[in-house]
């Protein structure tokens, strides 16, 4: 599968929830390639300004000097979160919630999930960016690993229905049989 075939596998999915598609960026330092931006604007409560929010979905590259661990994925959901911060000012939502779907040339490997949970639970500062879901997808192996978040009263459903649906399409890990 290339970029452009999962690209039109996930945009269905996120149009259906009423996210407009955006053109991605590129930032050379330190070095960060959005291919896609999916945003959807949605509400947190009822006060006018204040209750505004935004729904987010990257597509990104795995930068090259983004490792396989969770301090690198850290690492790159901040990065992630400052250009979303910079794309998307406040006057569209005080609160972004982030999905990030990072293609990876590296395989899927077992404790990939668990690795994407700790770099997730980390926390954003200074950021008005939530992440909600960090997805890292081998297109070449066609595999995934993930790890998710619930948003409450479930404002921000971009996670996991991508989860539901990239599940379908694409395998997890499943170690080997020992002989």
């Amino acid at each position: 599968m290339i970029e452009d075939q999962f690209i039109d596998r996930i945009e269905p999915v996120l149009r259906d929830l009423g996210a407009a598609r955006e053109a991605g960026e590129s930032f050379r330092s330190p070095p960060l390639e959005v291919l896609v931006y999916y945003a959807r604007r949605t509400r947190l409560g009822r006060i006018p300004i204040l209750g505004r929010a935004l729904g987010v979905t990257a597509v990104v590259r795995q930068p090259v000097d983004v490792d396989g661990t969770a301090a690198g994925y850290h690492r790159l959901l901040t990065r992630l979160a400052m250009a979303v911060n910079g794309r998307f000012p406040p006057r569209h939502g005080l609160v972004v919630g982030l999905t990030a779907i990072v293609l990876t040339p590296e395989p899927i490997a077992l404790g990939d999930d668990a690795m994407l949970r700790q770099a997730l639970d980390t926390k954003l500062r200074r950021l008005r960016v939530v992440p909600f879901g960090l997805m890292r997808v081998n297109l070449g192996q066609e595999a995934l690993a993930m790890a998710l978040s619930t948003s409450p009263d479930d404002v921000f459903p971009e996670s996991t229905r991508l989860a539901d649906r990239l599940c379908e399409e694409l395998r997890r890990y499943v170690p080997p049989i020992a002989p």
